[in-house]
C-alpha cells in the first residue's frame, strides 16, 4: 500500500461505471484485473502518446507495462479495492467494489493545479472509452 495523501476536500470531479459481474470473479482486485488490467491496443497508444507529452512538462509517467494494474495501491479487500496517483497537476485514484453480482468503478480527481483542469478535458472521452470497456469484460 502506498502512501497516497488525497486532498483534504471532496474531489473535483467523480465519475462511476458500473455493470454486471460473473460469479467467478469473487474479489474487488480480480474485478479491476480483469477490467483494467491489460488495456486494448488503441489505449496503449494513446497512453504511450500521453506519456511522451506529458514528459516534456516535468508530469509523471509511471511504467504503465500492464496498464492500469500498475498504479500503486492505496487500500484493498475482498470488497474494495483502491489505486491512485499524486501529480504535480492532479491527484486521482480508482476504486472498484463489487457487491451483489454488481461492479462499480469510480474515479475521483482532486485538481492540484489548472493544468490538471486542461489534462481531464483531455482524456475524459478515452477514459469513459475506456471504463466502459474494459466493464463488458466483467459479464
Amino acid at each position: 500500500m502506498n502512501g497516497l495523501k488525497r486532498p483534504l476536500r471532496p474531489p473535483d470531479w467523480a465519475d462511476v461505471h458500473s455493470g454486471p459481474v460473473r460469479p467467478a470473479i469473487g474479489t474487488a482486485r480480480g474485478a479491476y484485473e480483469t477490467a483494467l488490467g491489460e488495456m486494448p491496443p488503441w489505449a496503449k497508444a494513446a497512453l504511450a502518446i500521453r506519456n511522451r507529452v506529458v514528459g516534456v512538462f516535468g508530469l509523471e509517467t509511471p511504467d504503465m507495462g500492464q496498464g492500469m494494474a500498475d498504479l500503486p495501491v492505496i487500500s484493498e479487500t475482498d470488497e474494495a479495492y483502491e489505486l491512485g496517483l499524486e501529480d504535480r497537476h492532479l491527484t486521482f485514484t480508482i476504486l472498484t467494489q463489487v457487491r451483489d453480482g454488481e461492479a462499480a468503478v469510480t474515479t475521483n480527481i482532486w485538481f492540484n493545479h489548472w493544468a490538471g483542469r486542461l489534462y481531464l478535458a483531455l482524456v475524459l472521452i478515452p477514459h469513459k472509452l475506456i471504463l466502459r470497456g474494459a466493464l463488458r469484460r466483467l459479464a
